[in-house]
């Protein structure tokens, strides 16, 4: 598979890579099944969510023992610097790992900039070696480009189609 650098992480993922969203409506031994065959087939990248019922916990039995082999990325919806505390150290827990590849904010009414405790939080986080790489996710296109714009983030994720607006389209040039 090919693989991408990681926005502006050093992580180098495949550009084919696994949304954990469908894995809730699966069983466990389902969705580790589907998992481990998207891992044998040569995906390394596995996104998720805090708050994608038991995605985490499904991630975590599949991929024991080849920890070191896949990247992990997250979501926390915490409006609290102490939530995404505990939204971290729940999705460590759920998933089994020692850290995480990607900690994102997920969809925030208004970016975390530096001088806020939500992104001093993941500050500390990173220098504790719970997390690697700080990142957010959005749905309006005016808080991508101030994450962009900001550039605290190291990936930004916004969802594009072929139906997206020319606008849309030019933040993605912004963010490269």
């Amino acid at each position: 598979m090919r693989k991408i650098r990681l926005g502006k992480t050093e992580l180098i993922v495949t550009k084919n890579s696994f949304g954990a969203l469908p894995i809730q409506r699966l069983t466990t031994d389902e969705a580790v099944a589907l998992l481990r065959q998207a891992y044998t087939a040569g995906m390394n990248f596995f996104d998720t969510a805090h708050g994608y019922t038991d995605s985490e916990e499904k991630i975590g039995l599949a991929f024991a023992g080849v920890r070191d082999q896949i990247i992990l990325a997250t979501k926390t919806p915490a409006k609290t610097a102490k939530d995404v505390r505990a939204d971290t150290l729940e999705s460590l827990r759920r998933m089994k790992t020692d850290y995480i590849d990607l900690m994102q904010l997920h969809n925030p009414a208004k970016v975390p900039l530096l001088g806020s405790e939500i992104y001093q939080e993941l500050l500390k986080l990173k220098e504790e070696g719970l997390i690697r790489h700080i990142g957010l996710t959005n749905h309006k296109l005016p808080n991508a480009i101030t994450a962009i714009e900001s550039g605290l983030y190291e990936t930004v994720q916004f969802p594009l189609s072929c139906l997206s607006s020319q606008e849309e389209f030019d933040m993605v040039r912004l963010a490269q």
